[in-house]
């Protein structure tokens, strides 16, 4: 009665229904309901096999997750105070990275300069890469003589 395998079906991934014969099984009528019921039950198959597949699966994962999970436990009480230094370190490490990408805060010089003031810094830094060829230029103003006693 059934001409659907689901070896058929899981090796070729192709539901063939077969061809019966109008007279068999009382006529036209019986005969589809009897295809539709095969494929109901292929159906049924495929996704009892599925069901099985994922059932599978999550308990291989939830076994792997359990063993790392064990495995993390033994290396804590081994080592108890690297651990709880280390969870530390990567809560404050977390914790500062967290606050520093959502909080701006004022410097000390955008608190307490005046604003006219606040781009000294900025002025300074053109100062002192002006100085530092301030000897190139003053070498360039003296008179040979001079210049050829000095560099």
């Amino acid at each position: 009665m059934a001409a659907f395998s689901a070896a058929n079906v899981r090796d070729t991934g192709v539901i063939s229904v077969p061809n019966k014969n109008p007279n068999q099984n009382g006529g036209s009528a019986q005969g589809a309901r009897d295809q539709i019921h095969n494929l109901g039950q292929q159906v049924q198959q495929g996704a009892a096999q599925v069901g099985d597949r994922l059932r599978e699966g999550y308990d291989s994962a939830r076994e792997g997750a359990a063993h790392g999970y064990r495995q993390a436990e033994g290396l804590v009480a081994r080592n108890p105070a690297p651990s709880v230094l280390l969870g530390f370190g990567v809560g404050f490490g977390l914790g500062l990275v967290l606050c520093s990408m959502f909080t701006r805060e004022e410097t000390w010089a955008e608190k307490y300069l005046p604003e006219s003031l606040q781009d000294v810094p900025d002025r300074y830094h053109h100062l002192v890469s002006s100085l530092k060829s301030l000897p190139k230029h003053v070498h360039q103003h003296l008179p040979s003589s001079i210049s050829r006693h000095i560099g």
